[in-house]
């Protein structure tokens, strides 16, 4: 047998809700298409204490639902046809368990919430025989709460469905929506406006219903009945008081539905389920094509933006730490060399004094071992200062690519001064004033004060010979002054060789270690170079990875928009399918009718 046409969109459009994430809609498609065939399903929905139950009573004319103050189930109630009154609760675990219909109530005010899933009662009505079933729903609330969810998933399988109102007031603006909801999915919908013995004004409010109705696009004839004068002219047995309840015209509309082909009026449904899946599966679908739009308008040109941003601050950064690092790097150089020249001036100063003050043969063997450790604590911390500047440096320069760069220096070769390889000062050749030296010096300066004194002393009128105390006495002075000039002449010759010596010394380590210092800055700085050099390239790589990764971003969201788009295109023709599906059923059912 060929499966109805209807039932191929139908499965097409279910497994397209399942597809999207729509649960709840595939849920009711579902429902529509497993629904029991050779029944006529009639849901009965309302808010709370608009006079549901008084109304399906009244069309029963059977006490079979809970008014007034009895408890109301919390679970759908199923009215059918049956011989006999009868009831039965069905659990969760689709177990079965029969009560008396008179004992419903108490049963029902018994069960624990949450333990029954449904309540079957058959009485028998001719109106139930030709199998309508009544579902008479728990009191729901706004469409977005799941209570309401529930009750309208349960109406997925109802053929028609009777929306209760009093007539105390219009519709207010949550039943509205409920009726918009529920007309649709489901074609055949009216709305019974209850209670118009209580209420004076029902005609207006009805009235007002209609316009409301009409307004808001919701083919739903409303009709106005009363419950309590419906009982009355059953009891009194009142043909024109039971017209004045206006339960005829309900009762028509009722039989109007059951008396519909079954399977002209399950392919209208199923038409009208799909077209209304198809188009929340559509306003879902566009609403995300819009919004991903919107986030990647706003999130691409944000990120753009940014990645434009963080290009210039590298490029700033760029020329800032080149620029930082050669102005540090050639004030390094001038201050080390400086703080190196300053320490050996010192030492030189105290060279100065040192010879100045004392003769360079006592002193010298005491005055080396000094200089070389003077020279070496000098070497020391000027290399200690070096060291401390070039790590301050490189602190600096990370500064400038942000604060997460501080921890990531490179080592830098600053293994030490090398003063353990210093020359120890050489000493000098000082010569001695030795005795014989001093002898010979004395002798030659005597001899001029003798020859002098003696001369002058053996003139006629003193007549003295050449040798005589006098001339003896200067020549001794003559001596004397003569050794004392001579080795002060010679002192100062061996302070200024001990000088010359000393200096020379100073000179040539600072001259060594200036050059030292010089090469250690410049392999730092090539360092320093090299490694933020390869920063500022990670840097700009990964900026590069960042705007394709943008790029690519954009490509995939325009491919998962061209997706979507022709999702919306295949709903698009399920919905039209559908929509040729319910035209030709209700042409069908229109000539079965004639």
């Amino acid at each position: 047998m060929t499966a109805p046409a209807w039932l191929e969109v139908l499965n097409e459009t279910l497994d397209a809700c399942r597809t999207h994430g729509r649960a709840d809609l595939a849920e009711r498609l579902r429902r529509r298409r497993d629904a029991p065939e050779g029944q006529i399903r009639l849901g009965v929905l309302g808010f709370p204490k608009q006079g549901k139950g008084y109304l399906l009573n009244a069309v029963l004319n059977a006490p079979v639902c809970a008014v007034g103050d009895a408890a109301t189930p919390e679970v759908p109630t199923e009215i059918g046809y049956a011989a006999e009154p009868a009831a039965t609760l069905v659990g969760r675990s689709r177990e079965r368990t029969p009560v008396a219909v008179e004992r419903l109530s108490g049963e029902l005010g018994a069960r624990p919430a949450g333990t029954l899933s449904r309540v079957e009662v058959g009485v028998p009505r001719e109106l139930l025989s030709a199998g309508l079933v009544l579902v008479d729903t728990p009191p729901v609330g706004d469409p977005r709460s799941p209570r309401t969810a529930a009750a309208l998933d349960l109406l997925a399988e109802a053929d028609a469905v009777i929306l209760v109102s009093d007539a105390t007031a219009p519709l207010s603006a949550a039943e509205l929506a409920l009726a918009r909801h529920v007309r649709t999915w489901c074609p055949h919908v009216v709305l019974a406006l209850t209670k118009i013995d209580a209420s004076p004004g029902w005609r207006a409010v009805a009235e007002r219903n209609r316009g409301m109705l009409a307004e808001a696009g919701i083919d739903a004839p409303v009709l106005p009945v009363s419950a309590v004068v419906r009982q009355a002219a059953a009891k009194a047995g009142d043909a024109e008081l039971n017209a004045r309840s206006g339960f005829p015209e309900l009762l028509t509309w009722i039989a109007e539905q059951a008396a519909r082909p079954p399977e002209q009026s399950r392919a209208l449904l199923a038409a009208v389920g799909i077209r209304a899946a198809a188009a929340e599966l559509v306003e879902s679908l566009r609403d995300r094509i819009d919004t991903a739009a919107q986030d990647a308008g706003l999130g691409q040109a944000a990120l753009l933006q940014r990645a434009q941003r963080r290009a210039d601050d590298l490029r700033r950064q760029n020329t800032r730490w080149q620029n930082l690092l050669s102005d540090e790097v050639t004030d390094l150089m001038g201050d080390v060399e400086y703080d190196l020249r300053e320490r050996t001036r010192k030492i030189v100063n105290t060279i100065d004094q040192t010879f100045d003050e004392g003769d360079p043969a006592k002193v010298w063997d005491e005055f080396a071992p000094w200089l070389d450790n003077a020279l070496a604590e000098a070497i020391e911390t000027n290399y200690a200062w070096l060291t401390e500047r070039a790590q301050w440096t490189a602190q600096a320069v990370a500064a400038c690519f942000g604060a997460q760069y501080d921890h990531a220096l490179p080592d830098l070769p600053l293994d030490g001064s090398g003063v353990e390889s210093l020359d120890d000062v050489r000493r000098p050749k000082i010569e001695k004033f030795k005795i014989g030296q001093q002898a010979f010096t004395g002798l030659r300066g005597s001899y001029g004060g003798v020859l002098m004194f003696g001369l002058v002393t053996s003139l006629p009128w003193l007549g003295l010979p050449l040798i005589n105390p006098v001339s003896i006495s200067a020549g001794a002075a003559f001596a004397v002054k003569t050794i004392r000039d001579e080795g002060g002449m010679r002192l100062q010759r061996r302070q200024a060789v001990a000088k010359q010596a000393a200096q020379r010394h100073v000179d040539d380590v600072f001259l060594r270690f200036s050059k030292e210092s010089r090469d250690a800055i410049r392999v730092v700085q090539r360092r320093l170079r090299d490694h933020f050099t390869g920063l500022a390239e990670d840097l700009a790589d990964e900026l590069t990875r960042e705007r394709e990764t943008i790029m690519a971003g954009s490509a995939e969201r325009e491919r998962k928009t061209g997706h979507i788009r022709r999702e919306i295109d295949r709903l698009a023709g399920l919905h039209q399918r559908a929509g040729e599906l319910g035209t030709i059923a209700g042409r069908k059912r229109r000539e079965l009718s004639a």
